[in-house]
């Protein structure tokens, strides 16, 4: 299987954020993609990693925005920030065509949906009436991830979501664990829930003998079996894609779409 040939850009201006922040390697497949998307490329992502920060504004402090070359930002705030910000300072009445998050490292999926910095920046870029699409790469280990499914198919995959549905189209791509040849299918997804089993404190004491704690999770995907589950599909090295306002189909209204077809 080749990769599809260089069509002709899909929108005018696309905006690009992510929860990683603005030196993450995924921003920088991110970036590649747009621009075989769109005239124009805008990065405003934040200054250090946010991830977790779902949804959430920086209301108790100031935003500082950082310029690391033409068009490219970083803001000290969240992945909301970012996309309310670049909105408010840079495109006025002429909104982005499109906005995407990512390329986030790890998957986005079940329960981790609702805290995702990535998710969250998508969402908000919906509220206000922009199309959004959330681009996750999942992996095994972080060491040498793996980011040729997300490469090789992410332009592609945005293509299709792109104007499906009614209203701004607000999507979550999961791409899975495997090398990019070895993805055969975009499939359309369900959120699954019940990975998170509980939470956990991980206690410390800081340098006056103060306590603090870690919030983490245990998590256990085991059990999440149904076929058309975000985990599942992950599991048949398929990409999920998660419609994350209303019921929306694929483009064609079939549930599956071979990559052959992209």
């Amino acid at each position: 299987m080749t990769a599809a040939a260089v069509e002709a850009p899909l929108v005018k201006r696309i905006l690009i954020t992510n929860d990683d922040g603005i030196a993450a390697p995924g921003l920088k497949v991110l970036t590649d993609i747009a621009h075989a998307l769109a005239d124009e490329v805008w990065v405003v992502a934040p200054e250090h990693d946010r991830s977790g920060a779902g949804q959430s504004i920086s209301l108790h402090h100031p935003l500082r925005i950082y310029r690391h070359g033409d068009n490219r930002y970083a803001l000290s705030g969240t992945p909301a920030d970012c996309v309310l910000f670049a909105l408010a300072e840079w495109f006025g009445e002429t909104l982005p065509d499109l906005v995407l998050a990512g390329v986030n490292s790890g998957a986005n999926i079940s329960d981790s949906v609702q805290y995702s910095g990535t998710v969250g920046a998508i969402l908000t870029a919906q509220h206000m009436g922009i199309p959004a699409i959330a681009l996750s790469q999942a992996f095994l280990s972080r060491d040498g991830i793996d980011w040729s499914p997300v490469a090789r198919w992410g332009e592609q995959v945005v293509r299709r979501l792109w104007g499906s549905g009614d209203g701004p189209c607000c999507w979550n791509v999961n791409f899975p664990t495997c090398a990019g040849e070895e993805v055969k299918e975009l499939r359309l997804a369900t959120q699954s829930t019940g990975s998170i089993q509980r939470t956990r404190l991980l206690p410390g004491q800081d340098g006056r003998s103060l306590p603090y704690w870690w919030l983490s999770f245990e998590r256990n995907s085991r059990h999440i079996e149904a076929p058309d589950a975000d985990v599942s599909v992950l599991r048949d090295r398929a990409i999920a894609a998660t419609p994350l306002r209303g019921d929306v189909p694929l483009p064609g209204g079939s549930n599956r779409i071979s990559l052959r077809d992209l």
